[in-house]
């Protein structure tokens, strides 16, 4: 059986190569780059209500004098429900890894809370716990109203035209 010789055309070496760098050069002029999700008005929301429900937990905890666990067993369970929807939301937005990261945080505190609550049928360190939480809450409202700032917010400072050099 006879042999065929294939051929190829080819272009000159660095006519790919030019392409490529034009392609490569341009392409992020085009398209902004995105390094975070997307602000979700819902999702702050969400935190917003969250960090409420977790505050009236322990403001009325520390109300009493004598914490046995019994009584808040029922709200622990509905709250870490609550937090573990939150932390399917999170996870659900792309390029989200830093909310889901607090919010997971935040579920991991709540559990382990509530673990050392039963075990111990008494809450001695509510006070700073509850504070722990107020910082956490704090950090994943400010990281999803980070995502809210515009292309005017994020964009290099304007240089003074009327600086002279020294």
């Amino acid at each position: 059986m006879p042999t065929r010789a294939v051929h190829v055309r080819t272009t000159r070496p660095g006519a790919l190569a030019i392409l490529l760098m034009i392609a490569a050069v341009t392409s992020p002029a085009c398209t902004p780059i995105r390094l975070v999700a997307d602000y979700q008005q819902a999702s702050l929301d969400e935190t917003l209500r969250l960090a409420k429900q977790v505050d009236l937990f322990y403001l009325t905890l520390l109300e009493s004098d004598v914490r046995p666990y019994a009584p808040y067993a029922d709200r622990y369970m509905a709250i870490e429900a609550e937090l573990g929807g939150l932390v399917h939301r999170e996870k659900s937005r792309p390029m989200n890894s830093e909310s889901v990261r607090i919010s997971q945080t935040i579920l991991d505190f709540w559990r382990a809370y509530k673990a050392k609550h039963r075990q111990a049928n008494d809450y001695r360190d509510a006070r700073f716990d509850r504070r722990r939480f107020e910082r956490l809450f704090d950090a994943a409202v400010s990281a999803e109203a980070a995502k809210r700032l515009g292309g005017e917010d994020t964009a290099p400072p304007p240089t003074d035209s009327l600086a002279t050099p020294n």
